[in-house]
């Protein structure tokens, strides 16, 4: 079971309040850089609650990352007023066990991009207002108490945040000259030879050697149009 906190008064009462009072300041200076909301004195609309959620990642050589994730509470969102659609295409697990496949019986590379808060990209259409999250008052003593939150890009928890942003990532492949497999909505291929999977909150880049500038230029487009980190790269082989 884990011995993350449950919740913000767990976080702070923990003997790791350092570290996850550093994680919150780190997530919200995130959501500031991407200007995912600005401060209002008064709400349009009825104001949403959120939450901070924490999470202990293992990462190589042992190390230990502590990640705090701000949250809306979308459960409390009503349709029509805070949201509309929120359908997105949902991944396939059978498209990645192929594309794994086809990549060892041909000799294909491929790279891992991971991105980082992956729903506060897109902006959001609907006029959307949250409360103040616990800790504003030493997260940024520049907001008053008494304000709200104005949503500008769409936030995790939001109902259409997924579909927000693979209506985002859509438009930004098909402007590089990718085109959507009719088979997987999650798929894109280029006629030059790189492929593109999205798969939950990572995308994988496949391509032949033949195509590994290609692919390098597909890869700089993303990180430059997305903050993102890069994970695994390798190529697999197959004995026949």
């Amino acid at each position: 079971m884990s011995n993350d906190p449950q919740s913000y008064e767990e976080a702070l009462n923990s003997s790791l309040r350092k570290q996850w009072m550093e994680a919150m300041r780190e997530e919200y200076a995130s959501l500031l850089e991407n200007h995912t909301f600005t401060p209002v004195e008064q709400a349009g609309s009825e104001p949403i609650g959120c939450k901070w959620v924490y999470k202990t990642k293992n990462k190589p050589d042992d190390y230990l990352r502590y990640k705090a994730r701000l949250v809306i509470k979308g459960y409390r969102q009503i349709h029509g007023i805070d949201y509309d659609e929120t359908h997105a295409p949902v991944d396939k697990l059978a498209t990645l066990r192929y594309l794994l496949s086809f990549a060892a019986l041909n000799e294909w590379k491929f790279d891992h991009l991971d991105v980082v808060t992956k729903f506060p990209n897109p902006e959001i259409e609907k006029e959307v207002h949250m409360e103040l999250p616990d800790g504003i008052g030493w997260l940024d003593e520049s907001i008053s108490e008494s304000s709200f939150l104005r949503l500008q890009k769409a936030l995790y928890g939001l109902k259409q945040a997924p579909r927000l942003w693979h209506q985002a990532i859509n438009s930004f492949l098909l402007s590089i000259e990718f085109h959507r497999s009719d088979a997987d909505q999650n798929l894109y291929i280029r006629r030059d030879g790189v492929l593109v999977l999205l798969y939950v909150d990572d995308m994988l880049v496949f391509y032949a050697d033949t195509a590994s500038e290609k692919a390098m230029d597909v890869k700089e487009a993303l990180i430059q149009q997305y903050k993102m980190s890069v994970g695994y790269s390798g190529a697999f082989t197959c004995a026949i």
